[in-house]
């Protein structure tokens, strides 16, 4: 005969199991696992914090080719090489309330075999002062590289406790 707690306890133990897998998880927004721009929605951060927010970057826009990265390419899986680009963007024009920070943390290239130019993914911390305002907040900016060429980026974030 079964014993009528054993359901209960298995299904116990089973929504222990999820809590701590669920809290052994990253959280979205820390620099292992960023907001993606245009995927994720709204950032979320408290006051005094930061997030991290990844850039797809679209090939033509900063149209960066293998030469660009001559000496730096290094293998990435299959026909896919990689190459550190941080030291070629920086970010200007930053438009965001009071004691808000936005800085370029890594920008990557990825190189497809046969391709001519680089795909880029940049990663981008945005920091909020102790005292930041409740609700949606709104930080933009300009990534340009060392060509000149330039990227606007404009980043919804959501202020919470």
């Amino acid at each position: 005969m079964r014993h009528p707690s054993r359901p209960l306890a298995i299904a116990a133990l089973a929504l222990l199991v999820v809590v701590l897998v669920a809290a052994c998880a990253p959280a979205l927004g820390d620099r292992a696992s960023p907001y993606r721009l245009g995927r994720d929605g709204p950032a979320l951060l408290r006051p005094g914090g930061e997030v991290y927010v990844q850039v797809d970057v679209r090939r033509d826009v900063f149209a960066l080719t293998e030469a660009d990265f001559a000496g730096r390419w290094t293998p990435w899986g299959a026909n896919l090489a990689r190459a550190v680009a941080t030291h070629r963007f920086v970010v200007r024009d930053v438009i965001a309330p009071d004691g808000w920070d936005l800085r370029l943390d890594r920008a990557v290239a990825y190189l497809r075999s046969g391709d001519r130019q680089a795909e880029i993914e940049l990663l981008l911390r945005v920091t909020a002062p102790a005292d930041a305002r409740l609700g949606g907040q709104r930080v933009r900016a300009l990534v340009v590289d060392q060509r000149g060429a330039s990227l606007p980026v404009e980043i919804v974030v959501q202020v919470g406790r």
